[in-house]
């Protein structure tokens, strides 16, 4: 029972959040241009027209998360791998240190303006871009927390003579899980916002395409409703996606330090 009210709580606050975020953006429509913030009518308007639009979500939406989710995999592969093999070789971690610093300092319209003049326009283009910008999130906190392991538990998988993939999965594997869902949120984050900045900046298709046909034909509740439809995915991903598999992970965890 207390859990349920835990959680219904939790909601409640949520949705409290949301309406006060809807209540600040309707008084700031009234008070300014509709070019400047659109209207929150206008804009669930225009939303639905999208959602409705077979040609939208085939030709532009479907792209653009075709392109979030092949970056979010190729940004993965990249962190987790290198994030690991740098967290048990100080060689390495200190070769990175300087492209992992310079890849997270580069502003981004700089990544794709170098990245235009190499790959061209198109998904190749906007994929890396995205990926070389998240890969850094997730490498940098799969590192640290394979630098956090308690050393007791690695003196104690010396002492049972632990092979090197039992004590890489059941040592550092847990320690880094944590770390590494809280950066999923992080980069997916980032890569949807860099995906739709390479697209508005380099693409003919895509939401970041249309959303520069929006700012072109001064069409602002469009616009807005394209930000929606980008928060939305980032929304889904992490509360449909990466919570779920955070909080069975800590199940998992809970019941092995009970057993």
């Amino acid at each position: 029972m207390r859990k349920h009210q835990k959680i219904v709580k939790r909601v409640a606050w949520r949705i409290a959040g949301v309406l006060v975020l809807i209540a600040a953006w309707h008084w700031i429509s009234q008070i300014s241009s509709g070019l400047v913030v659109a209207p929150v009518g206008e804009t669930l308007s225009a939303l639905l027209r999208l959602i409705g639009d077979s040609a939208f979500l085939r030709g532009h939406f479907g792209i653009s998360l075709e392109r979030m989710l092949c970056a979010l995999a190729l940004a993965v592969c990249i962190g987790l791998a290198l994030g690991v093999l740098a967290g048990l070789s100080p060689e390495l971690r200190t070769t990175l240190e300087p492209l992992r610093w310079m890849l997270m300092t580069v502003p981004g319209v700089v990544i794709v303006m170098v990245f235009m003049l190499w790959f061209g326009m198109g998904n190749i283009m906007v994929i890396t871009i995205a990926a070389t910008m998240a890969a850094p999130i997730i490498y940098i906190h799969v590192m640290d927390a394979m630098l956090m392991v308690d050393r007791s538990l690695l003196e104690m998988a010396r002492v049972y003579n632990f092979s090197f993939r039992k004590k890489l999965f059941c040592i550092y594997g847990m320690a880094v899980a944590g770390p590494f869902f809280s950066a999923l949120v992080v980069a997916a984050g980032n890569i949807i916002r860099v995906v739709v900045l390479a697209e508005v900046l380099g693409a003919n298709e895509g939401m970041g395409y249309c959303l520069s046909i929006a700012r072109t034909r001064l069409d602002t509740a469009e616009l807005y409703a394209l930000a929606l439809i980008s928060m939305s995915i980032a929304g889904g991903l992490e509360f449909f996606l990466f919570r779920p598999m955070a909080n069975k992970l800590i199940r998992k965890r809970q019941i092995g330090s009970a057993v």
